[in-house]
């Protein structure tokens, strides 16, 4: 098998994990790097994330990435705040027939809704270059759509879908975006961006339609809930110092209803202390992070996949980089998880004896 060759975008805590699945991929060939911090620029790779070399120097230059003609381009940068800039970044190389994973254009995770302004520029992208783009990350992403989608094969009437995203995140340390996006370390009857700015829809009522489409269902309606809990006294956590009496634990749903009853629901208890926000679901599992799928109706089950934050961030990372051989077979546009083949790891430890493995036939002919 000819090995993908492969540009990476990204070196944060999720970007840097991304890097190393793709150094340490069997199918994978590094061969560019782009870095947005300067004192990065003209490092190699490998040593940016405390590895060995790569034989690949970080560049901040677009267009000589974009001149390595590689086969697909992972876009780990971070988008908040710039997420048009983001899409049209990426689409540079759609169109010159590179194709694109990436966790970072939230707008692309269910092609059928996605808004015209974030549409019309990847299909026409993908058009021009006979490329592929593919969404996928951990939440919204594999954790909470992909997850979801296999735990229905084991059900016979669903009453309801519930993904979950449960625990403490108590290291993560983007400020800004956990203060006035999510809403810790605020004050009560605070409304951040998450509920004021729309951000919450933004992100989740993707998934919510991802899994409805399979059910073979319409939603009449999306209803959303906000809500959030606190200490008694003053903790400092990654994102700084949160007082007593501010917010430590929040919590949110995002409902997809149909037939007058929830049929699809995205709920959240975000937490940056164990000891906050008790009265609502935790993971069941000894780890401080969990996804959780609840398959309520005949029969009724859960399946819960639980972690540590850093875990979380490789489990996020491998969803995107395991999927470059499928994204690069898959026929040219913006493509679902369920319209890629299936992909999985295949860095197996070193001591596994090794069979022949024969992957399916792409069915773009011409590349």
């Amino acid at each position: 098998m000819v090995k993908k060759r492969v540009v990476h975008c990204g070196t944060g805590n999720i970007g840097a994990d991304g890097l190393r699945g793709i150094l340490q991929h069997p199918d994978l060939d590094l061969v560019g790097h782009y870095v947005w911090s300067e004192d990065k620029v003209g490092r190699d790779s490998g040593e940016l994330i405390g590895g060995a070399k790569a034989g690949v120097i970080a560049t901040n230059n677009w267009d000589e990435l974009l001149a390595l003609d590689a086969d697909c381009i992972s876009f780990f940068g971070d988008s908040i705040g710039r997420e048009k800039e983001t899409a049209a970044t990426v689409c540079r190389f759609l169109e010159r027939g590179t194709n694109a994973v990436t966790p970072s254009v939230f707008a692309w995770a269910h092609p059928e809704t996605c808004p015209a302004e974030y549409k019309d520029i990847v299909l026409e992208a993908c058009a021009k270059g006979n490329s592929t783009a593919f969404f996928s990350g951990i939440d919204p992403g594999w954790a909470t759509t992909d997850l979801a989608i296999a735990a229905l094969a084991g059900a016979n009437r669903v009453d309801c879908v519930r993904g979950m995203e449960l625990g403490c995140m108590a290291e993560y340390t983007a400020s800004y975006v956990f203060r006035e996006y999510f809403g810790f370390g605020k004050e009560p009857g605070f409304k951040p961006l998450l509920v004021s700015g729309g951000f919450m829809r933004e992100m989740w009522t993707p998934t919510l339609h991802a899994i409805a489409d399979v059910l073979g269902v319409k939603l009449d309606e999306i209803k959303l809930t906000y809500e959030t809990d606190s200490l008694d006294h003053d903790i400092v956590v990654g994102i700084g110092e949160i007082k007593a009496g501010e917010s430590s634990a929040v919590h949110f749903t995002l409902e997809g209803w149909s037939g007058g009853q929830p049929l699809v629901i995205v709920e959240h208890n975000d937490l940056v202390d164990m000891d906050a926000g008790k009265q609502w679901s935790r993971p069941f599992g000894p780890k401080n992070m969990a996804y959780r799928i609840e398959i309520e109706g005949d029969p009724t089950f859960t399946i819960e996949q639980n972690f540590s934050h850093y875990d979380g961030c490789k489990i996020c990372a491998m969803a995107v980089v395991n999927a470059i051989p499928a994204v690069c077979d898959a026929t040219p546009g913006l493509k679902s998880p369920l319209e890629i083949r299936r992909y999985w790891s295949r860095n197996v430890r070193e001591n596994a004896t090794r069979a022949c493995t024969v992957l399916p036939d792409s069915p773009r002919s011409v590349r």
